[in-house]
C-alpha cells in the first residue's frame, strides 16, 4: 500500500511555544562551564531564595560583623523604636563614621536611633539617641557574653508603669501566673486610708 511507505510529519502550529535555539560554537555557559546551552536555561541555575552566591571574601575583624554581632543586632531590633523630633518612628543604625569626631569618636561602633527619613531629605531632624537609653527605659539589659536579653520577661518590654511578678501555681505543676500591679498610689487609699476594691485594686496601697 502507498500509505505504508509515507512519512508522517508533525507540524507544531502553536505560535506561543518558545523554540529553543542552540548557542553558536565557542559559547560556554558561565555557570557550569559547559557548552551546548544558554546561561538562561542552565540546569544548575538557581533563582530567588535558592540562589547562593559564592564569595571568596574573608571576614575582617573590626570591619565585618561576627556571628555574635549579628545575633546581638537581632535582639536590639526587638526594642520598640522611639519617635524622633519629627514625630515618626526612628531607625536603629550602627555608627561607622562620625563627621565631628572622626575615627576617634566614642560613637563609632555603637548603636543609635536616628531619624528614619532619607539623608537627602531637607526635613530630616538631627535626632540621635543611644540604644542604651531605650534599654534602660524599657528595663532590659543585653548580656554581652550570651547575647540574650534579661530582665524583660521573655522579650516583653516593661512600659515603666507596671511591675510583673511571677508566682507558682499552688498545685505545684510549675505553671506561672503573671500579676500586674501599678506603681501609682491609689487616690482613695491615700485620702481615706481604705479602698473598696481591697486587693483587687489595680493601684498600689503602699503609702
Amino acid at each position: 500500500m502507498a500509505g505504508e511507505d509515507s512519512e508522517i510529519v508533525v507540524v507544531d502550529t502553536d505560535k506561543k511555544r518558545k523554540v529553543e535555539s542552540v548557542p553558536p560554537d565557542g559559547y560556554v555557559c558561565r555557570l557550569c562551564s559547559t557548552p551546548g546551552h544558554w546561561i538562561q536555561v542552565c540546569p544548575t541555575k538557581k533563582t530567588g531564595a535558592k540562589r547562593q552566591r559564592k564569595s571568596d571574601h574573608v571576614p575582617v575583624t573590626g570591619q565585618d560583623p561576627s556571628p555574635d554581632d549579628i545575633e546581638k543586632a537581632k535582639l536590639l531590633q526587638k526594642i520598640p523604636p522611639p519617635n524622633c523630633f519629627c514625630g515618626i518612628p526612628s531607625r536603629l543604625n550602627k555608627v561607622k563614621r562620625s563627621k565631628e569626631g572622626g575615627e576617634n569618636s566614642r560613637a563609632v561602633g555603637k548603636y543609635f536611633f536616628f531619624c528614619s527619613k532619607k539623608r537627602d531629605d531637607e526635613t530630616q531632624c538631627r535626632f540621635a539617641r543611644p540604644v542604651e537609653m531605650e534599654m534602660n527605659k524599657k528595663g532590659s539589659v543585653v548580656d554581652k557574653s550570651s547575647d540574650k536579653t534579661t530582665g524583660s520577661m521573655h522579650g516583653k518590654w516593661d512600659d515603666g508603669k507596671t511591675t510583673e511578678i511571677k508566682k507558682h501555681d499552688k498545685r505545684g505543676d510549675n505553671k506561672e501566673k503573671t500579676e500586674k500591679k501599678s506603681k501609682l498610689v491609689c487616690k482613695f487609699f491615700a485620702k481615706n486610708g481604705s479602698c473598696k476594691k481591697s486587693n483587687n485594686c489595680e493601684f498600689s496601697h503602699d503609702v
